[in-house]
Parts: structure tokens; C-alpha cells; sequence
């Protein structure tokens, strides 16, 4: 007996037809389940009311013209984006 096999057989079972379901079969299962409760693909979770607005489609046009990244932008430059 190979020292692996029966380490290894502990996560396999086999079903009537000959097909052997393993963890990553239960897991493929599980994300398609997952998915089906979020059929437009978004998943999120609402920021907290307290938190900045930011245009963001205005502010990465503005970044990606001038070369920069939003963390380096300086306050003042930064206000503009918000609303």
C-alpha cells in the first residue's frame, strides 16, 4: 500500500455510476449555488452613511490623465470629487 492512497481516499467517495465526487465537486456545487442568489453578479455590502461620496468614473478619468493614483492625490485635488 502507497503511504498517500489512504490519506487520500478519505476525501474521495465513489457514487453509483463510477464517478468519483470530491471536495472540489461539493465546492463547484456550493459556488454555483452561491451565484444563483446574485444573478447580476453583484455582491456588496453598503458603505457606512457617515462615509465620504466620491465620483469615482470622474476621478479615475482625472488620475489616468494626469498619471497619478488616487492616494497621491493632495486634498484640495481630492475635493473635487466628492459630493
Amino acid at each position: 500500500m502507497v503511504a498517500g492512497t489512504k490519506l487520500k481516499s478519505r476525501y474521495f467517495k465513489k457514487i453509483p455510476g463510477g464517478h468519483t465526487i470530491t471536495r472540489s465537486d461539493k465546492m463547484h456545487k456550493d459556488i454555483e449555488k452561491f451565484d444563483h442568489d446574485f444573478p447580476d453578479g453583484v455582491f456588496a455590502f453598503p458603505a457606512p452613511a457617515e462615509s465620504p461620496k466620491v465620483k469615482i468614473r470622474a476621478l479615475d478619468k482625472y488620475c489616468k490623465e494626469h498619471g497619478v493614483q488616487p492616494k497621491d492625490l493632495t486634498d484640495e485635488e481630492m475635493r473635487q470629487f466628492l459630493v
